[in-house]
């Protein structure tokens, strides 16, 4: 896809964005969102309990902030400058946007008789946890090599959907946050790639790339044998 096509498409994702998170403060959405949470509640037991609550902590914004920074810290440590920055854009840039969405709509939590364990904040929309999720497997996606990407992508599906249900099982989320999450971390990973694969950017980050991958090929390279010295004996 074209680098201005990835932009607009991000950009269209957080027009989505902002028009779901507009609809989710109006009292008919909330009521409904009420109404599911408390269908939820009923199915609470043990052991979902604790799987909800060990989604949840593998997705915390501590977590998320950690890998944000130590992940593009290593890779640009390990020469790998490009999938640095995109790591960083895509993650980092998704949790930007969540805690930009919250402060924006301004959504209050579900009732508090419904909380399993109490929120981070007050804000409610976007999930940032769903958010952090879908930006960490969208990052792995890309990180990983071409034949493994499938597998990732099942596999971070999977991590994000579980994580969007814990959410909500909890109680300290309606579906409409956690599906923003999910937006919040389509729109970074769109605008990334898209921002990256730009001419101007391309260009910058080649010649970042352009030392890194001479001093990978020193390193892999077999050093070319030593010739005897001295004359003949």
């Amino acid at each position: 896809m074209a680098p201005g096509r990835r932009i607009l498409g991000g950009l269209a994702l957080l027009a989505v964005l902002a028009g779901l998170g507009l609809a989710a403060t109006t009292r008919t959405v909330t009521r409904v969102d009420i109404a599911l949470n408390e269908d939820v509640a009923t199915v609470r037991n043990g052991v979902l309990t604790a799987v909800a609550k060990a989604a949840t902590y593998a997705a915390e914004s501590a977590v998320g902030a950690a890998l944000a920074v130590l992940v593009p810290a290593a890779l640009w440590l390990w020469r790998r400058r490009r999938d640095a920055l995109r790591t960083l854009g895509v993650l980092g840039g998704a949790m930007a946007i969540a805690y930009a969405a919250k402060l924006s709509v301004d959504e209050h939590r579900p009732p508090h008789r419904l909380w399993v364990i109490p929120p981070d904040n007050a804000h409610s929309f976007p999930s940032g946890h769903t958010a952090i999720a879908a930006g960490l497997s969208v990052a792995v996606v890309l990180l990983v090599p071409a034949h493994r990407r499938l597998l990732a992508a099942a596999a971070g599906a999977a991590f994000t959907a579980v994580v969007a249900a814990a959410r909500v099982y909890l109680g300290v989320h309606y579906p409409p946050d956690v599906l923003g999450g999910v937006l919040c971390a389509a729109s970074a990973a769109l605008l990334t790639c898209g921002v990256l694969q730009t001419p101007a950017v391309r260009r910058r980050v080649e010649a970042l790339e352009e030392p890194a991958a001479r001093a990978r090929h020193a390193r892999r390279s077999p050093a070319p044998p030593r010739l005897p010295t001295g004359g003949p004996r």
